[in-house]
Formats: structure tokens, C-alpha cells, sequence
């Protein structure tokens, strides 16, 4: 049972970070310019980062950065620069996508705490115990993963930390198995710029109209204290894009929630600020429950009543909450969803026509607004300025230095040696003149130590020896060495890190490999249906493909019951050892069980399309761990730019159209087509149109599949 729950909020801005903290959240998470999952937020530059580390520091608050998408070869060095960055800044944890990447970071910063992002997919007791082993200190749950499950990982794993989103958006997608922003509009949500194409309308073959891949929100608020009971270490808010206002109150009902207090306030201020439908999504259930809304996919705030009349310009309503002039409202024309009206509060009067500027519960007011609901319509309330924060400026924090901690000494006294770790300066002949103050010159500079100006380095702790008693240095010539000190330290830490960074990057050698066969290019040759490219879990294994002279088993990346599922092909290789067998791995939480596989003679491996890999560093991982039992992989599908780098083993793939998302969600279910107990997990098809483009989903046994067929 975890008591000290942390609260993890979202920093889109350093106003939502500050808005977070004081909402009662413990920690936030953010992104800088570069590498994040969100890179449409307004995201942090480094001078921002120091002055929130500033703050958290003061606060006893946290930040964990994100450098959660996908890294290309060559951005392999300023990605590195950025963790770097990270790492002397104090950030307190990273958050992962790229395993490769990650394999980079553990070697270079051994000591930084590295978060698997909810973008590796990880849902599985082995997924976990996979990460534990490589070194991760926290799992960022997929959403999809449901109580049971949550509580089966805990018990397994219990020193791994989990963090569980509770609350916001919710995608359709798996979480990391989403290619259609990407693919559709190049424009990828493993590199941060997610188009959101499951927001948008479709129209079927029959005419029928609809949001159909449009999640409500998650909103976890009853199960929190449940959540806590099992062991989940941390619960996380989504909304990197959301206001401060949002970040605000959404901290503050979780706060209330774990304090048992009253959080009613809370929650209706955070659904002013923001909020879809709520729902559950996942966690009763792998399979998702009242997960979509198809006619309106938008922020609806709260009901604040009903349009009970109108009158020339104005519509008359008892509103259940207060509101003011320039209020956002939200109408449905005859409550039907697919006519959304927003407008905003331009005059209030009361039923004797008094104008008014505010009014609190309760009121029975008559409101002008650009466009009027029909008798009977209920009103949202969708923004409110009684809510809104004021400005913080980052600038009004000190920024955050790291410390050095220097030894001083008086050299042949005419030289200061300052000494700090393996570094070591001495200054120039310098006049040093006696003094009949013991402690003088070692106050004296001390304090100008402390005072490091534009430098990234401060010296909190200064240490002397007894040649530095009875002294006494000019102030200017104190101050003329600090300076010099602090340039040549980032010298000093620089080249090391250079150093270090190579002697890294160099030891990655390249396997030694005759190359691939070109059949192997051909993704659609090992699809077991000829359309869904993984072997499911109720398929019979006559449908698996010979390619190559290999019986080819290409593993499904999103595994419900994964123990059930491993188990399955565990049994076709016992029955097919008289055969080569090749295993597509497609997530982290199969390596497990590829290791169990290493020693038989007969089965060997790939690394298939959705392990994302974009640069060698992700390949060599793979490599490392299966040796020549690996026979190849593909490289990352999205990549829609000529390689800067190559490897033998790594295969573009051809004439292959993928899913361009992987849902744990029952398409048929979700949109209330088909019932479970008339389906059983049967495979049905829909042809669905949006903006020209015609795509076709499948589901097949719960789960989803999208294609772009045209």
C-alpha cells in the first residue's frame, strides 16, 4: 500500500507548472522545445527550466522532462545534449520512448532515473519486469490497462514504480501503436505532432455519421483511494496542451480526493475549464466501457440548467452555478449533439430587467447571447473568468545553478589552486599580501564564489586550507579568478562529457551480417489473413506463412492476456521443431519470452514495424540481447525521408499498408453496433470516409484495426 501517492500534473507552460504546485500537485511533467510528445505546447526552454527547478526545489516539489518520441539518427547528439541538460539541472526523472536512446542514457548519466513513456506500450506483468531489468526506476502504464491487472503488476513487480493516468484525453489508439497522423498526414505522434485524426468526422457505407474513434475523457475520481490501496505510486493528469486554469483545479481535486475532503468545487471548476464526456475507459474492463462519443467529441463543461423560455434577444434559466458577462456557454440545438452552439454571456438581467454583471446559484436570470437555445435545451457552461489565474512570469524566479564544491588553497603564495572533484585550477601570479584577520580572505571569497553571475555553476560550500588564514587578496582580483574559474569548470565538464559521449557512441559496433533476404522486404508475405499483419490470439496456426524457409509467427504488439497468448506460441514451436521458426517481436514485453527461446536451435527473430526503430542504437539493443538469433528488423515506418544511416540486418519495408492504429477497443462495442454476446470476438469490417480519404476498420477478437485503403 503506497500512503504518500504522488500527484503528477501537467506543464504545458511555466504558468501551468506554477499552476500545478499550487493546485497540491508533487510533481509536474514537461517538455523541452525538442523530442516531446507534445510539441505543440508552448514547452519550456532552459532558462524556464531553471527558474521552475527554482521553485520546485523551494517546494519540495518535483519535475520529470519528457524526451518521450521517437529519435532519428541524426538527432542522436542533440538529444543527447538535451538529457544532459536534464541531468545537471536536477530534473528528477525522464520520461522514455526510444529504447535506443534510453540504452544511450543509461551508460552516459548511470545515475539519471529513466520513466518508460506510456509510448513504449508497456501492459504486461513481463513488459514490467522487462523494464526492471534494464534499469528503469518507473513504468508509465499503458491507459488501456485495466484494475486487476494494475494490482497483478504491483504484486509482481513491487519495486517498480507505476504511474497511472486518471484523468483527460484518452486515445483510441493503443497507447504507442497510433501511425495514422503520421502516415496519413506525416505528421507523427511518435515525434509530438499527433494531427488527431480520431477527433475527426466519418461517415460508413450506409450513411451513418459520426466521431466514431472520439474517446471521452478519463476521469478516475471514485477509484483514486482504491488505486492507492494496490500500490500505484503515481497518478497522472493528462493535458500538456491544457490552460493553467485546467491544470489548477484538476490538481486540486485529486489533492482533495486523497485528503478525503471535499472536492465538489474542484471538479466543477475543472470541467469548466475542460472536460468531455467522463468515462472509465479501461479500468473495469480491457475491453474499454462507454468509451466514445460519436456526435460531439468537444469540451462541454457543466450543465447549468435549461432554457425554460425565450424573450426577443435573451433566453430565460434557473442557473445551478454562477455566472458573469463574457462567460462561455455551450447549447445543443434540441439537445441534438450534432448542432453545437458556443457563445458567450454578452448581457444579464434579472426577471424585473434589472442588468447585472454576475449572479450566483440559483439565479433566475434572462441572458443575451449571439445565438439562442430552443425551449428545452440544456446549457453548458464552458468557461468561466471568475477561474482565470494571473500571470506568472518566469523571470520572477532566480535560476537554478548546480553546485561545485571547491577546495582553495594558497600556492607558493602568489597563486590561488582552487580543487573541485578531478578538476583543477591555478590562477596567475596574483599579489598576496598578509592580513591580521584569521578567517578574511576566506569570507571575502567565499561569498564571491557563491555569487557566480551568468555561470550554470555556484559554489554553495566553500572549503579552505590553512594557507588561505592570515591573507588578504584584493576584491577585484577575487573576482577576476572566480570568473575565470567558472569558464574553465564548463570547459573541464564539457570535454569530459565529449569524451565520455564518444568513448559511448564507439563502442556500439555493427553486427557482422550478410544482409537480408530481399523476400523479407515484402511485409504482406508473413501477414497470417492477408490483411491484419499478427498473428491473433484465437487464429489457428494453419494460417501462419512459410517466407524465406521460415514459419514466420509475427507476435501481436497489444496482448490482453499475455500469459494465455505467449503460452499459445509456445506450443507452436513445440510442435513445429522439426521447422526454422521466425518470431516477430512487435513490444517490449516480449523479450521475456524470446529469451526462454534463445537456446532452441530452431527458432530464431525479427524486430517487426511497431517497435519503432529509427536509429541503429534501437536495432543494437535488440541485437545485444539475442545475438545471432536475431535475423533482422524493419526500420521505423513512418520515417518518410532518406536514411542517414544503415545497417545489414535493418529492412525498409515495401508495398506494405499497416494498421495505421491498433485499439483495445471493440469498434462494433464502442459505437453500439453489436452487443459481446452477438459478436464473441468474430471479425466484422466498416468502409468509412473522411475528407476524401476512405479507410476501413477491422475488429477481430476485441480488437481494432484501421486501415487507409484509398
Amino acid at each position: 500500500m503506497s500512503a504518500d501517492v504522488e500527484i503528477l500534473a501537467p506543464a504545458g507552460s511555466f504558468e501551468a507548472a506554477v499552476a500545478a504546485y499550487e493546485g497540491g500537485a508533487d510533481a509536474v511533467y514537461l517538455g523541452l522545445s525538442d523530442f516531446s510528445a507534445r510539441k505543440a505546447a508552448k514547452n519550456f526552454s532552459r532558462e524556464e527550466f531553471l527558474s521552475l527547478k527554482t521553485l520546485a526545489a523551494r517546494q519540495g516539489k518535483k519535475i520529470f522532462a519528457a524526451l518521450n518520441t521517437v529519435i532519428k539518427e541524426s538527432e542522436i547528439d542533440s538529444a543527447l545534449d538535451s538529457a544532459r541538460f536534464l541531468n545537471d539541472a536536477g530534473a528528477d526523472g525522464i520520461i522514455l520512448q526510444d529504447i535506443g536512446f534510453a540504452t544511450l542514457l543509461k551508460k552516459l548519466f548511470p545515475d539519471m532515473p529513466l520513466h518508460a513513456s506510456t509510448q513504449m506500450a508497456i501492459h504486461t506483468v513481463e513488459g514490467v519486469k522487462f523494464m526492471k531489468a534494464l534499469g528503469f526506476s518507473r513504468v508509465v502504464l499503458s491507459r488501456e490497462v485495466p484494475f486487476d491487472l494494475i494490482a497483478k503488476i504491483k504484486k509482481e513487480v513491487p519495486d517498480m514504480e507505476l504511474e497511472v493516468f486518471v484523468h483527460g484525453a484518452l486515445c483510441y489508439s493503443f497507447s504507442g501503436l497510433c501511425l495514422a497522423s503520421g502516415m496519413v498526414l506525416g505528421r507523427s505522434g511518435n515525434r509530438g505532432m499527433c494531427a488527431q485524426l480520431c477527433r475527426s468526422y466519418y461517415e460508413t457505407e450506409d450513411g451513418r455519421k459520426g466521431h466514431f474513434f472520439s474517446c471521452n475523457d478519463l476521469e478516475y475520481k471514485d477509484f483514486v483511494l482504491q488505486l492507492r490501496d494496490i500500490g500505484v505510486d503515481s497518478f497522472k493528469i493528462e493535458g500538456r496542451m491544457k490552460s493553467p486554469e485546467y491544470v489548477f483545479h484538476t490538481s486540486a481535486l485529486y489533492r482533495a480526493m486523497l485528503d478525503k475532503s471535499d472536492y465538489f468545487e474542484a471538479l466543477k471548476n475543472s470541467r469548466i475549464c475542460f472536460a468531455r464526456a467522463a468515462t472509465l475507459g479501461y479500468l473495469k474492463n480491457f475491453s474499454g466501457e462507454n468509451l466514445i462519443s460519436s456526435k460531439y467529441p468537444g469540451h462541454r463543461g457543466v450543465k447549468i440548467g435549461v432554457c425554460e423560455k425565450k424573450l426577443h434577444d435573451r433566453f430565460f434559466i434557473k442557473t445551478k452555478y454562477s455566472l458573469g458577462i463574457r462567460d462561455g456557454l455551450l447549447f445543443f440545438k434540441n439537445n441534438d449533439e450534432t448542432q453545437p452552439f458556443n457563445c458567450s454571456v454578452e448581457e444579464i438581467s434579472s426577471a424585473t430587467g434589472k442588468n447585472l454583471k454576475i449572479v450566483g446559484d440559483s439565479s433566475r436570470v434572462y441572458i443575451k447571447t449571439a445565438e439562442l437555445p430552443e425551449v428545452g435545451d440544456e446549457i453548458f457552461l464552458v468557461s468561466s473568468r471568475t477561474l482565470e489565474r494571473k500571470k506568472v512570469s518566469s523571470g520572477s524566479f532566480p535560476k537554478w545553478k548546480k553546485t561545485v564544491l571547491p577546495e582553495v588553497s594558497i600556492k607558493d603564495e602568489n597563486s590561488i589552486l582552487i580543487r573541485s572533484g578531478n578538476f583543477l585550477y591555478v590562477s596567475e601570479e596574483i599579489p598576496v599580501e598578509k592580513s591580521e584577520n584569521k578567517e578574511a580572505f576566506k569570507d571575502k571569497f567565499a561569498e564571491i564564489l557563491k555569487n557566480s553571475g551568468d555561470s550554470f555553476y555556484f559554489s554553495e560550500k566553500v572549503s579552505f586550507d590553512e594557507s588561505c588564514e592570515f591573507v588578504f587578496i584584493q576584491p577585484a582580483v577575487l573576482k577576476k579568478i572566480r570568473n575565470d574559474f567558472y569558464i574553465r569548470y564548463k570547459e573541464f565538464a564539457d570535454a569530459g562529457y565529449e569524451r565520455r559521449k564518444d568513448e559511448i557512441l564507439s563502442s556500439f559496433s555493427n553486427p557482422e551480417s550478410a544482409g537480408v533476404p530481399e523476400i523479407f522486404c515484402r511485409r504482406t508475405q508473413m501477414n497470417p489473413d492477408g490483411e491484419i499483419p499478427f498473428f491473433m490470439p484465437a487464429d489457428p496456426e494453419n494460417i501462419l506463412k512459410t517466407v524465406g524457409g521460415f514459419l514466420t509467427i509475427p507476435l501481436l504488439p497489444l496482448m490482453k492476456e499475455s500469459k494465455k497468448y505467449l503460452s499459445k506460441i509456445n506450443d507452436v514451436i513445440l510442435k513445429n521443431k522439426d521447422k526454422k521458426i521466425l518470431v516477430g517481436l512487435s513490444n517490449l514485453g516480449q523479450l521475456d519470452f524470446a529469451l526462454e527461446h534463445v537456446k532452441d536451435d530452431n527458432v530464431f527473430f525479427f524486430i517487426d514495424f511497431s517497435l519503432y526503430i529509427a536509429n541503429k542504437f534501437s536495432y543494437l539493443f535488440f541485437k545485444n540481447i539475442l545475438g545471432k538469433k536475431l535475423v533482422f528488423g524493419y526500420s521505423w515506418i513512418e520515417e518518410n525521408e532518406e536514411k542517414t544511416w544503415s545497417l545489414p540486418e535493418i529492412v525498409s519495408v515495401s508495398g506494405f499498408n499497416p494498421p495505421l492504429f491498433v485499439s483495445a477497443g471493440c469498434f462494433e462495442r464502442s459505437n453500439r453496433l453489436k452487443k459481446c454476446s452477438e459478436c464473441k470476438g468474430s471479425e466484422s469490417e466498416h468502409i468509412l470516409k473522411n475528407c476524401g480519404r476512405i479507410f476501413k476498420v477491422v475488429s477481430k477478437n476485441c480488437v481494432t484495426f484501421l486501415f487507409l485503403e484509398r
